[in-house]
């Protein structure tokens, strides 16, 4: 398991109860997303630095939250629930569940919201949920993120752009003080395709993250995003992985470089994960290449 975890009230508590730990990872700039599984257990958050986003993936219909006298029921696949930073809540798990958890601060939220809506977003507030039913967020979940492999470089800029869906839809849907931005019409400047493309090829080997090539172009996560598709035809995590692919079918053709260290040097974590993607690519392994090339 990757060493950089998400660092966080609600991430410590649960790793100090009976809670598992399936797979967790840090995205930077205060994101983190984990996968957990429980059971027969209670947890307790008193007043947490930062939000957090829960979907139950699996089980849960047992699940409840104490709201002062009040017992409140309904966990179930592809509920949510939303805890904003400085709240109270008491929970008890009384059957298997499976959930995921996003974990962000609001000065990343606040900043999201200001560089999507133009405005300033000083009074911007979360909604505190306890078990919404949400199929949208469940499915991306489900559909995006869980089949990634969230150790691996050449999937992290997926997951960073998963989140910052996540956090998208939640200011449009469960927060105040937000202005839905205006729809995306043009693509990126010439010389902006141009810089992050070569920034892309200059750092294949990295894990590169979604706010970081928004960076290069000066444009917010959510204007990049959609701009660069515009121009390219394809969302950046898909760019990315085309390329390193393509720098992997290059690299094989040299018989000095082993397949496992082509793998690191296009931003595959290992030999298999290269393997895996390598031959939905081009309908072959990187040792078939190989072969057929003598």
């Amino acid at each position: 398991m990757n060493n950089s975890l998400p660092d966080n009230h609600i991430f410590r508590r649960l790793s100090q109860s009976r809670a598992n730990l399936q797979q967790a990872v840090a995205l930077g700039d205060g994101v983190g997303v984990a996968i957990w599984s429980n059971n027969q257990d209670e947890n307790t958050y008193l007043g947490p630095e930062h939000h957090t986003l829960s979907c139950y993936l699996d089980g849960g219909l047992k699940c409840q939250r104490l709201v002062g006298r009040q017992v409140v029921r309904g966990g179930a696949p592809g509920r949510i629930c939303l805890m904003p930073a400085g709240h109270q809540s008491h929970w008890q798990i009384n059957s298997p569940l499976s959930f995921l958890h996003l974990y962000f601060d609001q000065q990343h939220l606040k900043r999201l919201a200001e560089r999507i809506s133009d405005r300033d977003s000083r009074t911007l507030e979360l909604q505190d949920l306890t078990f919404v039913d949400d199929s949208w967020i469940h499915t991306l979940c489900r559909q995006l993120m869980l089949p990634l492999n969230w150790q691996d470089n050449a999937d992290r800029l997926a997951l960073s752009s998963a989140g910052e869906m996540l956090m998208l839809h939640l200011l449009k849907h469960y927060s105040s003080d937000f202005q839905p931005p205006a729809e995306i019409r043009g693509g990126l400047a010439p010389y902006q395709c141009s810089r992050v493309q070569d920034y892309i090829e200059a750092n294949l080997e990295q894990p590169l993250l979604l706010s970081e090539l928004a960076a290069v172009t000066g444009l917010s996560e959510y204007h990049f995003a959609r701009m660069f598709k515009k121009s390219t035809g394809q969302s950046p995590h898909q760019y990315v992985l085309e390329r390193r692919l393509a720098r992997a079918h290059n690299l094989l053709c040299d018989n000095e470089k082993s397949v496992s260290e082509i793998a690191l040097r296009c931003g595959f974590s290992s030999q298999s994960h290269l393997n895996q993607r390598f031959k939905t690519r081009y309908a072959m392994t990187p040792g078939q290449l190989r072969r057929a090339l003598g």
